[in-house]
């Protein structure tokens, strides 16, 4: 037998198939007789898989791909759902990388049942992936790893940390919790059209650092007010003028045998300082019902803007990672500060030979150029004379292209390597991004 990658049909018995294998990965407590009703997924979700397949091509599904890159459907007629061995998805995002938006693929729902697993079965669906990705012109792929280790062998790099706070909702007691203004406080509903208009347009505002994706309408629906088994709460708070500028979008999580209640805050967005008082105290609010408070963050700001930072348990977590799935796509048409920069990279991809190779990076009114060149063992170019290169990996060149790293910080780790022009010159291209990247969206 050999393996197929295929767009998970939507029939019955393939999709029942695709969501147990999703069940037993991420929530095998539920046991293996369940009777769910499959929820709605947003447009921007794609299911994946890999089949087993006859190596006998005269019964093996069709290989001929689709013309906008997608791999084609498995073919319910001729292909058992049992047949299928692992499992993911892919998201259809818009990413600001470097001040523009550009479409990544976010890598979701990866899943292999415990008999098929060391086999190699997820590193081919991402193989497969990749490969789709970059016959749709699509650069980046980005994905929230279940271990950072695992996923850096296929040529990912971390973006960011982010920061968790808990505390007791009484911790807010402080001037900078204290809303100065009026306004209301109000549920938001996934059903008013309106209120998920003036979600996006505030998300729009107030996420604009780099990292940041596009949502949306489908997706502020169903995942944002809701999580993939259940519901969030989303309240937002509104001037006297009926302009929202902030929000909230939580759960509450049971209480063990020591804790009471927990409020948890998955998703948060102001644009301005009144805003983020305004859900300061709205959460403080809840010291009646919940124990505790948690609160995802990009930073620590908040212990400045309490009265006793002690009472916040504050720890940081490797946060999500990126990968470049198509090095000339990716480092194309990126704004830069540099004016007559260049330098050739000695990319080394060991998943995709299409990335493996020398990439000359410049700069034409302010956008980064990449074209792909030869480069003899004696380190003659294309075009003649001694080319110095900065030999870089996938994983290490994915942060240095969205700005999560500079070459030079990754260089004093022995990740880069190169001359210290070489490398000041790559940094001058592709600067460290500033504000910090914070990828946030869970997917």
């Amino acid at each position: 037998m050999s393996l197929a990658y295929r767009v998970v049909p939507d029939d019955d018995d393939h999709r029942t198939a695709y969501r147990r294998l999703l069940q037993y990965a991420f929530a095998p407590e539920r046991g293996p007789d369940w009777d769910d009703e499959p929820r709605e997924q947003p447009d921007e979700f794609e299911p994946r898989g890999l089949y087993d397949r006859p190596t006998d091509e005269a019964t093996a599904t069709a290989t001929t791909e689709s013309t906008d890159g997608r791999p084609p459907a498995a073919d319910p007629a001729t292909v058992d759902a049992t047949a299928l061995v692992v499992c993911g998805g892919l998201v259809d995002f818009r990413m600001r990388v470097r001040g523009a938006w550009r479409p990544v693929g976010g890598v979701t729902a990866v899943a292999s049942p415990p008999e098929r697993r060391r086999r190699g079965h997820v590193g081919t669906l991402l193989d497969g992936m990749h490969d789709e990705l970059r016959r749709r012109g699509v650069a980046f792929a980005a994905l929230w790893p279940f271990s950072h280790p695992f996923y850096r062998r296929f040529g990912y790099g971390r973006t960011n940390d982010y920061v968790v706070h808990e505390f007791p909702p009484d911790a807010l007691d402080a001037p900078a919790a204290t809303p100065s203004e009026a306004g209301t406080v109000r549920r938001l509903s996934a059903d008013d059209a309106d209120d998920v208009d003036a979600l996006s347009v505030l998300h729009e505002k107030s996420a604009t650092e780099p990292l940041a994706l596009r949502r949306s309408a489908d997706w502020w629906r169903l995942r944002i007010f809701r999580t993939w088994t259940g519901e969030r709460f989303v309240y937002g708070w509104e001037d006297d003028a009926g302009v929202l500028r902030s929000y909230l979008a939580y759960r509450f999580e049971e209480p063990d045998e020591t804790d009471g209640h927990r409020l948890a805050v998955d998703y948060w967005g102001a644009t301005d300082e009144e805003g983020v008082r305004q859900l300061l105290a709205f959460l403080r609010n809840h010291d009646s019902q919940v124990a505790t408070v948690r609160l995802l963050a990009g930073d620590a700001t908040l212990l400045d803007r309490v009265t006793d930072p002690d009472e916040i348990e504050t720890r940081v977590k490797p946060g999500p990672m990126v990968r470049v799935v198509d090095v000339e796509t990716a480092l194309s048409g990126l704004a830069t500060p540099a004016v007559d920069e260049r330098v050739v990279l000695d990319v080394r991809d060991t998943r995709h030979d299409w990335n493996d190779g020398a990439f000359e990076v410049g700069t034409v009114e302010g956008r980064t150029t990449c074209r792909r060149v030869d480069i003899d063992a004696s380190g003659t170019g294309d075009e003649g004379g001694v080319v110095e290169t900065v030999t870089i990996d996938a994983e290490a060149l994915s942060q240095v292209a969205v700005g999560a790293r500079s070459a030079t910080a990754l260089a004093t780790l022995g990740r880069v390597e190169g001359t210290d022009d070489g490398v000041t010159r790559l940094d001058a291209l592709l600067p460290r991004a500033t504000p910090e990247p914070y990828l946030r969206e869970w997917f």
